[in-house]
């Protein structure tokens, strides 16, 4: 007996010692400024921060004054009406509670279904409570679907993010003071004056993304937002055909210095007075190759002519043959400095497309072939006219996945002999070529005795 006191006593002693180091550590953290307590709170979701009321009659309300509040779908998704009313009640709750308390950021993710007033309700409360950061995902409409009035009026906000897959209806007068980023997602617009004046009530926006939205049957658009730095457009979900064949959306955005397109070209982008443009990129996800998308894609290049960093997909390449007496209308880029090609197939150096705007980039300094480059043409083949580049600014080109071809070889030999100021050209094998060393040495030779206008080049494997 008295052996076994001697093998608990030390236990027993150290489940004190845990015991008063949790209520020592508890007691501490009780200790710290509201202040700080509120942004501890405020890396937790908003369930557990709400369960923290537990821990003793102090904590009971501290949740109530966090300062972002995350509802997301899966807190209210539809598993049962009873348990959808019970966690819908526990939001609103939650919003009751806060008192005074600001709101930076909320995130309400959910099912509307014939809950539209009570949705509606939380996001009234949120610009209430001068909400900064907001992202509305909202889903399962039954029947028709109006934001609060009050959201478009909001002076505190900076920060929108709005998925509906709904028609969007929007009211006659539009202010959002200080928002500086808007994303918008599967919303199909369907007054042309409303747009406009949406994007006029937002004097400061200089982030702007539109994924998948829908024109609907509108023909034309103005979308003028002056301050804005960065503009993402994205299309994959083909509109309803009853909609008509694309609406023009003409941008006016003096200040604009990044622009992405990604998608279809379901409708023409035409962006105006572009002067400060830095990096644009365009990615072509379709198939279609017919001289409607290859007159977009004209268009569209058309507008990005001041700009300075271009990267463009194969697709974009291949879309410019079907261009016919438009591709001779390519403006000059004559702040285009470095162009990078990218996505799925190597780019032919023959294509009409990629000697149009190579002729049309005179201070071109670097080009990229992130899949390589072939070209299909016969051995005789001329690069003619030359692009002025080739003379006078292009220093820097680079080869990726590379697989020694004779195509590819001839592509090569084609860039070595007309750039005649040409630095340095970087080849980077494939993966099919990196394990063979051999075959890596026999090309390297091959390259090196390759004739070039430029003695200075530099030819590096990789």
């Amino acid at each position: 007996m008295e052996g076994t006191c001697l093998i608990q006593e030390p236990q027993k002693k150290k489940k004190l010692n845990e015991e008063e180091d949790i209520n020592e550590k508890s007691k501490c953290l009780g200790d710290l400024p509201e202040e700080v307590l509120r942004h501890i709170l405020s890396f937790l979701p908003t369930k557990d921060a709400v369960r923290t009321s537990v821990l003793s009659k102090s904590w009971e309300y501290r949740w109530a004054s966090i300062p972002n509040l995350d509802f997301c779908r899966e807190l209210l998704k539809l598993s049962s009406p009873a348990k959808r009313r019970l966690l819908m009640n526990f939001v609103e709750r939650v919003l009751c509670l806060r008192g005074s308390y600001a709101i930076k950021r909320f995130n309400l993710s959910c099912d509307v279904l014939r809950d539209a007033s009570r949705v509606n309700t939380w996001i009234s409360a949120a610009v209430r409570h001068n909400v900064q950061e907001l992202d509305i995902s909202l889903d399962n409409f039954k029947g028709e679907f109006f934001l609060p009035y009050c959201l478009f009026t909001c002076k505190t906000l900076t920060s929108l993010h709005l998925y509906m897959p709904i028609i969007l209806k929007l009211p006659t007068a539009i202010c959002f003071s200080n928002l500086k980023t808007l994303t918008i997602e599967s919303v199909t617009f369907s007054d042309e004056y409303l747009i406009e004046q949406l994007f006029y009530g937002m004097p400061v926006l200089e982030k702007l993304c539109l994924h998948d939205c829908s024109w609907g049957s509108l023909k034309v658009v103005h979308l003028s937002v002056p301050k804005l730095h960065s503009l993402r457009i994205s299309e994959f979900e083909r509109p309803n055909s009853s909609y008509g064949d694309g609406c023009q959306i003409m941008i006016f955005a003096f200040g604009l210095k990044e622009f992405n397109y990604t998608g279809e070209l379901f409708s023409d982008y035409c962006l105006y007075k572009s002067f400060s443009l830095e990096k644009a990129e365009i990615s072509m996800i379709s198939y279609d190759t017919s001289a409607q998308i290859a007159h977009r894609v004209c268009k569209l290049l058309t507008g990005l002519s001041n700009v300075k960093l271009l990267l463009l997909s194969d697709e974009v390449v291949e879309a410019l043959r079907n261009a016919g007496e438009r591709l001779s209308h390519l403006p000059m880029f004559n702040n285009l400095t470095d162009l990078v090609f990218f996505e799925d197939w190597a780019i032919d150096l023959g294509c009409v497309g990629l000697l149009r705007i190579l002729q049309n980039s005179p201070c071109l300094k670097t080009m990229k072939f992130f899949e390589g480059i072939r070209l299909w043409e016969n051995d005789d083949w001329m690069l003619d006219p030359l692009p002025p580049c080739f003379l006078s600014h292009l220093k820097w080109i680079e080869v990726c996945d590379f697989d020694g071809e004779s195509e590819e070889l001839s592509a090569i030999k084609i860039l070595l002999k007309n750039a005649i100021v040409l630095d340095e050209i970087v080849i980077f094998c494939s993966e099919r070529l990196a394990g063979n060393l051999e075959k890596q040495e026999n090309l390297y030779k091959q390259l090196i005795e390759i004739p070039k206008g430029s003695q200075n080049c530099k030819i590096v494997l990789q």
